[in-house]
């Protein structure tokens, strides 16, 4: 049995901002505990249990995997029984990772916590929340994922102050005590409330049936589903391997500790700028016109610091451009599999898009800790800027394919 409903604006308005707002909580504290900490505690894991940076971040590399493993099926288990029982489990997973990291005190035991939170990330996190969301508000859902996306901007305003507080409050490791008690007391009461899905079937032939079944005809869409999966490959470079260490990079460039902390927190309100601007305007433009806009900006943002180097305004440029470009990144990637796939297979797509990119992305973190410890820390930015000029390409490529087979741009 698919789940898919679509019910009238007046009786979806309540149950749709329940949901946001709820995904919308659970998804910050879901990126903030599992990916944030990392940025802060990783040289401290690192000194404590003895590891070199490389080993401490392959911690993400084996949450990845194990992530890519899961992610197909957990896809398919969303479509068919819906995602309320899938993420109220992926929270107490998480609560038992957050617990597992806690307590880590050598090589196994710290890559077992990370074999935690790579199952519990596709349960718990956007591959399952998206989907969880079409099923409140129905197929036409480009500006509810939009929203969820405004307020997941927020993850590192929010949690890397607060990852650097609490290190000097209670240590490392209580603090993935407390991650614990959040996915536990807030997130999974949140996910049983609010995940219900409400509504009518769609009527054959109305636009809602054919957003449900997707706009892209069913021969084209392995092309294109490479097309977006290269995208999100690159990008999740530079998320995955840049983000988690940039900060090191910039102090390493010359930039004080709290400099590169409060430069890389524009990076939140740089991505929630982006999607509240799609919210208010997005209805203007394609979801192709985002795709460009966002590749565009991402890979503009590594001429800022690649070539005049790191004064406080040429990184807070490269910051708030990039957290521009990745903002409309989080829309598009997120609607893309929606509008050109449908709302039937939504999950299914997401989970799908998940191997690829897990792959790569886990491969990133190593790739970067090892060039900024055996090449030079600007290594990383040249890298991840590589990474971003290959994703316009593909963005491009994605743009030709819909064109030759006459798909219009869709405005939903």
């Amino acid at each position: 049995m698919t789940v898919l409903t679509t019910a009238p604006p007046q009786q979806s308005r309540r149950p749709a901002a329940l949901a946001i707002v709820g995904l919308g909580t659970t998804q910050v504290i879901g990126w903030g505990t599992s990916f944030s900490p990392i940025t802060i505690y990783g040289t401290l894991i690192g000194d404590e249990l003895g590891m070199s940076r490389e080993t401490v971040f392959g911690g993400i590399t084996v949450m990845l995997l194990f992530s890519a493993l899961i992610a197909p099926r957990v896809g398919r288990i969303v479509d068919h029984r819906g995602a309320r029982p899938v993420m109220v489990t992926g929270s107490f997973i998480a609560a038992a990772s957050m617990l597992a990291m806690w307590l880590a005190h050598g090589l196994v035991s710290y890559f077992f916590a990370w074999i935690l939170i790579g199952i519990a990330m596709p349960m718990m996190l956007s591959n399952t929340a998206l989907p969880g969301l079409v099923q409140v508000v129905g197929p036409d859902a480009r500006r509810s994922i939009t929203a969820l996306m405004l307020i997941n901007g927020l993850t590192s305003t929010i949690f890397l102050p607060l990852c650097h507080w609490l290190v000097g409050v209670t240590g490392w490791r209580d603090s993935y005590l407390i991650f614990a008690a959040l996915h536990i007391f807030v997130c999974a009461p949140i996910h049983a409330l609010v995940l219900r899905p409400v509504g009518g079937t769609a009527a054959a032939g109305s636009p809602g049936t054919r957003r449900a079944d997707g706009l892209l005809p069913p021969h084209r869409r392995k092309a294109a589903f490479v097309m977006l999966a290269v995208w999100a490959c690159t990008e999740g470079l530079i998320t995955w391997g840049l983000y988690m260490q940039v900060i090191d990079v910039f102090k390493a460039m010359g930039l004080s500790g709290a400099a590169a902390v409060g430069l890389w927190a524009l990076v939140g309100p740089a991505q929630a700028t982006a999607r509240f601007a799609d919210i208010v305007f997005g209805g203007r433009y394609s979801i192709f016109a985002v795709a460009l806009a966002s590749a565009s900006l991402s890979s503009l943002s590594f001429l800022f610091v690649l070539p005049f180097g790191f004064s406080v305004t040429s990184t807070a440029l490269f910051c708030i451009f990039l957290g521009v470009g990745h903002g409309l990144f989080a829309v598009a990637r997120n609607t893309l599999p929606l509008i050109l796939f449908g709302a039937r297979e939504y999950g299914s797509y997401m989970g799908l898009l998940m191997v690829p990119q897990n792959i790569v992305n886990a491969a990133s973190p190593i790739i970067v800790a090892a060039a900024i410890s055996r090449i030079h820390p600007i290594s990383a930015l040249w890298i991840a800027g590589i990474g971003a000029v290959t994703g316009f390409g593909a963005v491009l490529g994605l743009m030709r394919i819909c064109r030759e087979h006459t798909v219009t741009h869709p405005k939903d």
